[in-house]
């Protein structure tokens, strides 16, 4: 009678245990159920490396106008090309992608003063962005011209608008090889590619 007894309360025991596990086991899994995949959420602009700022770096499709003192043909606009670099008249190919414009200008006026020009003086100026890509769910996905101001939701207008499955709170930023997490108002930056992901219903 007693090892009946002992039997029984161990085998409500084991069945108590089984089901705190499963129990806990169902909890967890309806936790990752409702979580949505989070990741660093992409950094703000800051006064210096962001538009307009001392410390920029061009990339490939940032357009600028060099203008040599005394010497108008051998300025003008130029495009960082797919390789990174800009031509210039008498100097050749000058590399200009990941250099701030500082960077870029001394570089001009140095390879002029070899032997090209005497004491030139070479001012450089940034006067195109490269453009945004709005991919995902847009009715327009495309590349389309960045402006200083632009954002995720401004993006998003420029490609027709959020379709019907489109996520009008959240975006995924491609930047510089690294992925943020981003919502509507989230500033972009020359070249960043943005992902607008379905919304939950």
């Amino acid at each position: 009678m007693t090892s009946q007894y002992a039997h029984t309360r161990f085998a409500r025991a084991v069945r108590f245990v089984v089901s705190l596990l499963l129990g806990g086991l169902f909890a967890v899994a309806l936790a990752a159920c409702d979580s949505s995949p989070s990741g660093p959420s992409a950094p703000a602009p800051d006064k210096l490396s962001g538009v307009g700022g001392l410390n920029y770096k061009l990339g490939v499709g940032d357009k600028v106008k060099v203008v040599v003192l005394g010497q108008s043909d051998l300025g003008g606009d130029l495009e960082v090309d797919a390789g990174g670099k800009i031509v210039v008249a008498l100097v050749g190919e000058v590399v200009a992608v990941n250099r701030t414009v500082a960077e870029v200008q001394e570089d001009i006026r140095a390879k002029f003063a070899q032997g090209v020009l005497r004491d030139p003086k070479v001012t450089v100026q940034v006067v195109g962005y490269r453009p945004v890509t709005v991919l995902g769910q847009v009715r327009q996905p495309g590349r389309y011209p960045f402006s200083s101001d632009l954002n995720v939701r401004g993006a998003a207008a420029m490609a027709g608008g959020y379709d019907r499955r489109g996520s009008t709170d959240s975006a995924i930023i491609f930047r510089g090889g690294k992925k943020y997490e981003a919502n509507a108002e989230t500033p972009l930056l020359p070249g960043d590619t943005v992902e607008i992901p379905k919304k939950f219903f």
